[in-house]
């Protein structure tokens, strides 16, 4: 196991952590036959005393992930974070955008209700809602092709949205 000069040393004492020099620490472990019992482990630049079961636990993870980073290597697995740049993330590059599948469901279902709800609109209000949302006409063409003001053209188009809605809410 791997030597620790420490330049600080947490124990357990009265329920929380205090902190020892690492002088003491040493002292400790050449007198106190319970000291050198207890069990620490290495974080930066300080060793902290912890439970048997934290001791084990963090070896374990720390085999894990020496484990994974071989696999990785052997494999030539490549972390998209290594693709990050200024202009661009890796992560944009490797994962697609996929819809939400929930929203999908619903716009297609909101889709066809609107399709049922205009064939209930008169010939000559279809034809205006076509012309405006389908075909792009702006309101000024419209009122050109109608004979009538845009403000007009835009009170006819408030009129059928409000029809819509109130044929979409029942």
């Amino acid at each position: 196991m791997k030597k620790l000069n420490p330049k600080k040393v947490f124990i357990i004492a009265d329920g929380g952590y205090r902190e020892i020099t690492p002088v003491e620490h040493e002292f400790r472990k050449k007198t106190d036959a319970g000291y050198r019992e207890k069990k620490f482990i290495g974080l930066h630049s300080m060793i902290m005393e912890v439970s048997e079961k934290e001791y084990i636990e963090f070896y374990r993870n720390k085999r894990r992930q020496k484990y994974l980073d071989e696999q990785r290597r052997d494999n030539g697995d490549v972390s998209y974070d290594a693709l990050n740049s200024d202009e661009f993330s890796g992560e944009d590059i490797l994962i697609a955008e996929q819809p939400d599948v929930c929203d999908t469901i619903v716009e297609s279902i909101m889709t066809d209700k609107l399709r049922k709800a205009i064939l209930k609109l008169t010939d000559e209000e279809q034809l205006l809602i076509y012309r405006h949302y389908y075909a792009d006409i702006p309101g000024t063409e419209l009122a050109k092709i109608y004979g009538v003001s845009q403000q007009a053209i835009s009170k006819k188009i408030a009129k059928i949205r409000a029809k819509l809605k109130n044929l979409l809410e029942n």
